[in-house]
């Protein structure tokens, strides 16, 4: 191929696919040099200086040092440059819009966040915006290295189009979001279900960085879990992979709104957490959690119920690790079906610490085969609450060819 003739599609390929296992290499192994990165990528050095030229164009590498001679001249080494490029993400959760601006190591360096009542007629919509807007004004990068804007969304996602098919906390039914924040905001978009925003925050940089597979559980009004498998975003057929909110747990629980008995999600969601520990209260029970909420019980969030059982609270632990028995059931369900190497709990629960994990960990290791209920590691997310909303901004830094997309394969 001459230098003027335009690359073919497979071309294209093998070039995208060269790149990724440099860059991937650049990422782990540096700082580090060209002969040594084309040695381990079994790539000539041709194309393996090409490539690291052009990252270092992109501001994506830069050279570090001069390395160690082992004959000859002594190589430049060259290392991953994280700040160089930043992206939004956007968690859109059941009583706060969370945003973050992220470099592309995970880190953080601007939030901004909007709360509001779930039973409120606050249009969810018009506070996204507002912290996307703020993000966008206040983030360190110039605009041109801003590279865009990842949505963390609860509900079904149709991830191609961009459209939220369902969620039920707001009663949106095929809203193009992406759409509609391409035309305001003039920057690209991606959207993904929270659950599995969570688990590309916690594969990537978190809890489960460089673990191959992991289950990632949020607790929040609903539950769900982000699965990654052999290094791959597991989504199924419909992009429903990981809906474990109504597996049994309780058969004489009480009834779901899906007609079954005894779900998960009533059993062990931040809603059945807290209405638990609100009806011990009205019947008498002593709790710190009364204080906490200036004696308002509609005022108690999970959080609350979290930091109070991690202190001692009896009342709190006694229901945190109820709902840690729950969680227990359907997460050796899991570790069943799909023999990960770790389990992370993401969402305001686990600030109860030891109180929410341990019946967890007990109970798995009593419902599962010996092997995989001993060997899986059962750990709170890494990155906190802001876990999918730096998993979103990640999905932008994949697309848009800032991060290699063999670090983690959304399939």
């Amino acid at each position: 191929m001459t230098r003027n003739q335009p690359m073919t599609a497979d071309t294209q390929w093998v070039r995208r696919v060269n790149r990724d296992a440099v860059f991937k290499l650049l990422i782990e192994r540096g700082p580090i040099s060209r002969t040594a990165l084309a040695r381990l990528t079994h790539l000539t050095p041709a194309t393996v200086f090409s490539i690291a030229d052009e990252l270092v164009q992109q501001d994506l590498a830069q050279e570090h040092s001069i390395g160690h001679s082992i004959g000859g001249r002594r190589p430049m080494l060259f290392k991953f440059n994280p700040t160089a490029y930043a992206a939004i993400g956007v968690n859109i959760r059941s009583s706060q819009v969370t945003g973050v601006v992220a470099y592309l190591d995970g880190s953080i360096c601007l939030t901004a966040t909007r709360t509001y009542r779930v039973d409120s007629t606050i249009q969810v919509l018009s506070l996204t915006n507002e912290v996307i807007g703020e993000l966008i004004a206040s983030a360190p990068v110039p605009p041109d290295r801003l590279a865009g804007i990842g949505l963390a969304v609860p509900g079904l996602v149709d991830v191609e189009r961009g459209q939220v098919i369902e969620s039920v906390n707001w009663g949106w039914k095929d809203l193009p979001l992406r759409n509609l924040l391409v035309e305001k905001f003039s920057l690209p978009v991606c959207i993904d279900e929270d659950d599995n925003a969570l688990a590309i925050g916690e594969g990537l940089f978190g809890a489960g960085r460089g673990t191959s597979n992991i289950v990632c559980i949020k607790v929040g009004r609903g539950l769900g879990a982000g699965i990654i498998i052999g290094g791959t975003l597991l989504r199924g057929a419909d992009n429903t992979a990981g809906e474990i909110e109504h597996i049994l747990v309780a058969p004489e629980g009480p009834q779901c709104y899906c007609g079954n008995y005894g779900c998960l999600t009533r059993m062990a969601s931040t809603s059945a957490i807290i209405s638990q520990a609100i009806r011990q209260l009205k019947q008498g029970a002593a709790s710190v959690l009364l204080e906490m909420a200036h004696g308002d019980l509609d005022q108690i969030t999970v959080g609350m119920i979290g930091e109070a059982a991690s202190a001692g609270d009896a009342l709190a632990t006694q229901v945190i690790e109820q709902a840690g028995r729950y969680l227990g059931i359907g997460i050796a369900a899991l570790v069943s079906f799909l023999n990960p190497d770790m389990v992370i709990l993401g969402g305001g629960v686990i600030r109860a610490g030891t109180p929410i994990l341990e019946p967890i960990r007990r109970i798995v290791r009593l419902r599962t085969l010996t092997t995989a209920g001993q060997r899986v590691q059962i750990v709170p997310a890494g990155l906190g609450t802001e876990a999918p909303a730096i998993g979103a901004a990640a999905l932008v830094m994949i697309q848009q060819g800032l991060l290699p997309s063999n670090l983690l394969k959304l399939s």
